[in-house]
């Protein structure tokens, strides 16, 4: 059982933070240029790993097709920091649980997120299913911030603060 919340599992949830958001910003580039089915197909991109490198001619421009890639690409990168993530907040589940609380729900939204993208191009980019990925990905943000925040508020540094231990004592 670990008494604190290490200052490097706080710090990562900072950047898982700051990582969401810039994927959330990607994310409406993509939409933004109108790339949103320049991958027609989940999870390949035109039956491919690799589409823009194989020669052939796509009704998309090479950089919308990229784009969208990419975005997949660091979609797919945050599962796996946000799995990481719980397994280190695994650690905190006995002293801190709502680390490990929000930690795993943070995953889970993270899964459904996927799905979302998933049903977004299946789906031809219906109207309904963009806004519900749209609004799970504000949900993601909202609980990694909540994470980030009780990682701050159980570090060593700011439970034994002078601020902290003045307000102990009225």
């Amino acid at each position: 059982m670990k008494k604190y919340v290490s200052n490097s599992f706080k710090n990562w949830t900072y950047i898982l933070v700051i990582y969401t958001f810039l994927l959330m910003l990607l994310g409406g580039y993509v939409k933004a240029i109108g790339a949103g089915l320049s991958c027609p197909d989940w999870p390949l991109c035109y039956g491919s790993l690799f589409p823009f490198f194989d020669g052939n001619v796509y009704p998309y421009t090479p950089w919308m097709i990229f784009a969208e890639w990419f975005h997949r690409l660091i979609a797919t990168a945050g599962g796996l920091f946000m799995i990481a993530i719980v397994y280190k907040a695994h650690a905190y589940r006995e002293t801190y649980p709502l680390i490990y609380i929000y930690s795993k729900m943070g995953l889970f939204l993270f899964i459904t997120q996927g799905l979302f993208g998933a049903f977004t191009v299946l789906n031809l980019l219906d109207e309904l299913i963009v806004v519900a990925h749209l609004g799970n990905a504000i949900l993601i943000l909202l609980v990694e911030m909540i994470l980030a925040f009780y990682a701050t508020i159980y570090t060593e540094n700011f439970l034994q603060s002078d601020f902290i231990a003045a307000n102990r004592e009225k």
